[in-house]
């Protein structure tokens, strides 16, 4: 069945018990002291949630690390003292940090980074910093230049001014709707020095102290909105620029920090978080039980055939066809639990030359194809001298005798054994479902608890009916007043409308009927037509092309769908559009970062494109962000310019013994807004078929029968 993204359990996968490499995130969620950042990031593939609360103020951070020179952030900020809507306390701010690292080989050399702080906001919090990290074990010295926000007082001249004039000053630049880089302000002004250590205390297991200096104004954090109130000229004078605290890190969970900051302001940070570069449970080793249960068929192969339909299936593993001869078997395999292509056939090949010993057959090589949707994407062949879990070879030796080919689409058809499938199959789960709305100055986050029937009726290996029918239990979305505010069609703008007339009764997220095909050899299609996502229905279609020795991939995509009326039931609004797409994507395997374009109308009849540049594992952990530019211009998208958002994926295996295909996921945009909006389809063929190219194939040998 497919696994439908909850898009906030996130919380879930923060609070779960297995984390590494925790280090002490700063009060904007960065790796660093207190306030001020250090040149250390997390190790790759980590996702922090980090929480900072003083007296006025209150930040939360999502921060990933994708790289281990790469660290990215996405903040809220909400002050306690400043007015917004004739309120105190409802101002919001939003924006994103990254920071640059850089580790010598040497001992004796620093840790260096380079940062922005809001660089595309509203420039609550714009700054940058260049600092070095000495790491002496029990010590750790931190020294570096701010700028922009940083400078709250006492400055000195900017050392960058010998580049040029236009580093002497920093202009006072309007910042119009937001959303928008200002790489034109970035280490432009005054400058001010950032100083700081952090020290183990002796005989006290898992504290540590830390001291900065301190050389912000706050009052320069309160910019926007409505502005101060009689409580900011109470809780943001400073009184000292000494800040200094104790940091306290259980195990590698993460850590609290307790901190006294500006002379008169105590301070809370709690950081929580965990890496998916390694599994955290250990795997179960793969030691399969080999029976030989069809003894005393008239026909030997009719015997192996079986005994090898009857293995897989114990071990999750469908064949799909079976064919052999002159001591080479050929069979098709499907997997319930792998994504690595290298896993499930390996596995297929073991257990097959394990069957063929007990059935006294010889055999000389075993080809394994993969069958992706009904469809057959590639092959692998092993020599079965190979496949022995007492006496291993190399895994480069094993990639060296084995070969990998391209589908051959129609040949597998004509293999002699074909298991009889019994259709229609039905799977289907109840899921709890968990609906929010991120963001609003009234209130950080409205949410929505029910429960969700999911299901999956299979007609055929390539048509599948899929559903999602769900009943709202508790919510308060009609705490929530509409108000989309656009000049464009209100083609999301009105989600609002959507949560709250759907919490009265059951509301269909999807019902579709769905066929995806291969017409040719590296070609798919597919047709979806129905309810397609919880405010669209329609058609859609789409034609994928990706080459099996090429990192290239591309598509055709045509949509023609209406809007859903709020109650997300069977009726349509009058609100229609017709939406011809172009796709490609390339994927850099050094470095696992996959890169995607798409061109094309969006459904408030603009027309542009959307980058999206993500860091894409062999484990199926993902981390990346995008944008949108279309002919909407600035004033008519409204605040935040353009669309614009990030999104993670963590494989839940590596919290099991076994392996699966579940995931879990979160995806934010800054804005809701109608410009550059596309369909929420699942299955998009451009985001398919992981393992159906050679590199893909190749960089997971290092999981051969694991």
């Amino acid at each position: 069945m497919n696994k439908y993204r909850n898009y906030f359990v996130c919380i879930s996968l923060i609070t779960m018990s297995f984390f590494v490499e925790a280090k002490s995130y700063n009060s904007l969620g960065q790796t660093g002291l207190i306030n001020l950042p250090s040149a250390e990031v997390h190790s790759e593939q980590s996702i922090y949630f980090t929480f900072n609360r003083s007296s006025f103020i209150k930040l939360g951070t999502l921060t990933v690390t994708p790289f281990d020179w790469l660290e990215a952030s996405y903040f809220y900020y909400r002050p306690d003292d400043l007015r917004w809507g004739g309120a105190q306390g409802l101002y919001l701010d939003k924006g994103f940090n990254v920071k640059f690292s850089y580790k010598p080989n040497s001992i004796f050399l620093p840790q260096l980074a380079l940062g922005l702080d809001d660089f595309a906001g509203t420039g609550q919090f714009t700054r940058e910093y260049l600092v070095s990290t000495y790491n002496f074990n029990n010590i750790k010295l931190t020294g570096g230049l701010g700028w922009g926000k940083f400078v709250g007082g006492s400055s000195i001249k900017n050392p960058l001014s010998i580049l040029g004039d236009r580093f002497k000053t920093r202009s006072s630049n309007d910042f119009g709707f937001g959303g928008k880089p200002n790489l034109d302000l970035i280490f432009t002004g005054p400058a001010i020095p950032l100083f700081g250590m952090e020290f183990t205390i002796p005989k006290v297991k898992n504290f540590s102290f830390k001291l900065e200096n301190n050389p912000f104004d706050y009052f320069d954090f309160a910019c926007c909105g409505e502005g101060l109130s009689g409580e900011s000229y109470r809780a943001r004078p400073k009184d000292s620029n000494i800040n200094y605290g104790v940091s306290f890190k259980y195990k590698d969970y993460g850590n609290i920090d307790f901190s006294y900051i500006k002379g008169n302001t105590w301070n809370l940070i709690f950081s929580i978080g965990f890496t998916s570069s390694r599994v955290h449970r250990k795997k179960n080793k793969f030691k399969p039980d080999i029976t030989n249960t069809n003894k005393g068929q008239q026909n030997k192969e009719n015997e192996f055939y079986l005994d090898l339909l009857e293995n897989l299936n114990n071990n999750r593993l469908y064949l799909q066809t079976a064919d052999l001869e002159d001591k080479n078997l050929k069979m098709t395999i499907d997997s319930e639990e792998h994504i690595n292509p290298i896993i499930y056939s390996s596995r297929s090949a073991y257990i097959a030359n394990n069957i063929a010993e007990l059935n006294n057959l010889e055999i000389n090589e075993i080809e394994v194809g993969h069958i992706t949707r009904g469809m057959k994407i590639n092959s692998i062949s092993y020599k079965t001298k190979d496949l022995d879990l007492s006496e291993r070879y190399p895994n480069v030796l094993i990639k060296r005798n084995s070969t990998i080919e391209d589908s051959v689409e129609t040949a597998y058809k004509k293999h002699e054994f074909k298991p009889k499938v019994i259709y229609p199959i039905l799977n289907y789960q109840f899921a709890p479902d968990i609906r929010t709305h991120i963001g609003s100055p009234e209130s950080f986050m409205y949410s929505g608890f029910g429960i969700q029937l999911i299901s999956e009726l299979q007609l055929s290996r390539n048509l599948v009916i899929h559903s999602s029918i769900g009943k709202s239990l508790k919510d308060n979305f009609d705490e929530k007043i509409s108000n989309p505010n656009t000049r464009l069609p209100s083609v999301r703008t009105r989600i609002v409308d959507y949560l709250q007339e759907s919490s009265d009764d059951f509301y269909i997220s999807n019902l579709d009927i769905e066929y995806i095909w291969s017409p040719y050899k590296n070609f798919f299609a597919k047709l979806d037509y129905g309810y397609l996502e919880h405010m669209y229905g329609g058609f859609t279609g789409e034609i994928l092309y990706k080459p099996f020795d090429s990192n290239s991939a591309f598509s055709i995509e045509y949509s023609r769908v209406k809007k859903r009326d709020y109650d997300i039931k069977l009726s349509y609004s009058d609100y229609k559009i017709s939406m011809p797409r172009l796709n490609a994507a390339y994927y850099h395997p050094k470095t696992n970062i996959l890169a995607k374009l798409s061109y094309g109308k969006y459904l408030a009849n603009d027309v542009g494109y959307t980058l999206d540049l993500s860091r894409r594992m062999p484990s199926g952990w993902q981390a990346g962000f995008f944008f949108s530019r279309t002919n909407v211009s600035a004033e008519d998208f409204g605040e935040g310019s353009f669309d614009k958002g990030f999104y993670f994926t963590v494989p839940l295996s590596i919290f099991s013994k076994e392996y699966n295909k579940n995931y879990s996921g979160f995806a934010l945009k800054t804005m809701t807004r109608d410009g550059g909006q596309q369909l929420e389809l699942k299955n998009r063929l451009i985001d398919s078929f992981y393992g159906s190219t050679l590199n893909e194939i190749n960089e997971n040998w290092n999981n051969f029968l694991d």
